[in-house]
């Protein structure tokens, strides 16, 4: 018998986002590229100072979503009341992620991932991690869940968001893209982004080994955003036992090594988790004083998916402060927003103006849109 698996680190190829066929490639045969410094050392420091003005509460106050509360950039210690460690809805329209957005570098990897000039972004979040000096309580409940009983692989579950964005949309197979990219140097030491090199061309296999150790409720939904309330792992928990599904057909999943500033676009059917850091601490990372690790998750898609309405509605939840995740059901929130909304007879506040927003901003919520 083998030794028992142990979960290894990846440096990808660092490729330049002007070699668009490289991208393709990379793509295509490991299911994730990553792209090099698509924010620039000066786009990188001036991104990290608008999140700090996000995270100290210096940025649009009138945001009505869960944010950080008297955190201070200099002060570890504040790092404690309002939104903790992990995703932070608030971010989703923040100064910090729009800038990145409407990066060249940004803009031109997803360019080179669809093969197609007009896109829309979606409106997705940040995940923000802090070291354990800032004492926050949900830095010590992630600490404390990091031994999963699938296997404990110190990370979540390896999944895949297959036919989860717009593989069956308009009749026909598409391959969506998404990305994330740190702020600072992300890798094993940290937390960040596992993966596993090629799964993406084998889910239905991969999905069929694993069903072996999982116990399932037959009468569930089969997207339920609570699956943990309707599987129950009934393995032993080895480690072997956890990867078996992908080892089994010559995989191996692994965590990232990213450079800050560099973004890794996955395909969407690709598996991959969060991995917890193994040093929580951040003095063998950004620094114990310092955030843990910060990334961007970024989405987006061709124009040419979205109907004149859910144009008319990312408008409108871009004034109202919604977020527009690429794996939510979009007809749902384009009704919710035209509810809300008080040009359509609402009574929700937006919180800023869409006519007001950058030329870059607006091309990526609403290509098709002008004065008029």
């Amino acid at each position: 018998m083998g030794s028992p698996f142990v979960l290894g680190e990846i440096s990808p190829p660092r490729i330049q986002v002007s070699n668009t066929a490289g991208i393709s490639k990379q793509l295509d045969s490991e299911g994730f590229v990553c792209i090099e410094a698509c924010l620039n050392a000066d786009e990188l420091a001036h991104a990290r100072d608008l999140l700090w003005e996000h995270l100290e509460g210096r940025e649009c106050p009138q945001m009505t979503q869960s944010r950080p509360v008297g955190w201070k950039r200099d002060d570890v210690t504040t790092w404690v009341e309002g939104h903790g460690d992990g995703l932070m809805t608030s971010t989703c329209h923040c100064d910090s992620m729009w800038f990145a957005r409407t990066r060249p570098g940004v803009i031109a990897g997803f360019e080179a991932a669809f093969g197609e000039q007009i896109l829309t972004a979606a409106f997705d979040r940040m995940s923000v991690n802090l070291p354990t000096a800032s004492n926050n309580k949900d830095v010590q409940q992630r600490l404390a869940a990091t031994g999963h009983a699938h296997g404990r692989l110190n990370m979540q579950e390896l999944h895949t968001h297959k036919n989860a964005y717009y593989d069956e949309r308009n009749g026909a197979a598409f391959t969506d893209f998404y990305s994330i990219i740190p702020l600072w140097d992300m890798n094993q030491g940290t937390g960040a982004t596992a993966v596993v090199p090629g799964s993406h061309k084998l889910v239905p296999e991969i999905l069929a080994l694993r069903a072996r150790n999982w116990e399932a409720d037959e009468g569930a939904p089969v997207r339920s955003k609570k699956w943990w309330l309707n599987r129950k792992w009934i393995g032993e928990g080895k480690p072997d036992e956890d990867v078996a599904q992908y080892t089994e057909l010559g995989l191996t999943p692994y965590v990232t090594n990213i450079k800050a500033g560099d973004m890794v676009i996955f395909d969407t059917a690709l598996f991959h988790a969060g991995c917890a850091a193994a040093d929580p601490t951040g003095a063998t990372g950004n620094g114990s004083d310092q955030l843990l690790r910060a990334i961007y998750i970024m989405g987006m898609t061709p124009a040419r998916l979205k109907t004149p309405r859910e144009l008319h509605a990312r408008r409108l939840a871009y004034e109202l402060d919604l977020p527009w995740y690429p794996d939510h059901d979009h007809p749902q929130i384009t009704e919710r927003v035209f509810k809300e909304h008080t040009s359509q007879g609402g009574d929700v506040k937006s919180v800023r103006n869409f006519a007001s927003a950058s030329a870059e901003i607006q091309q990526l919520i609403d290509p098709t849109w002008s004065v008029a």
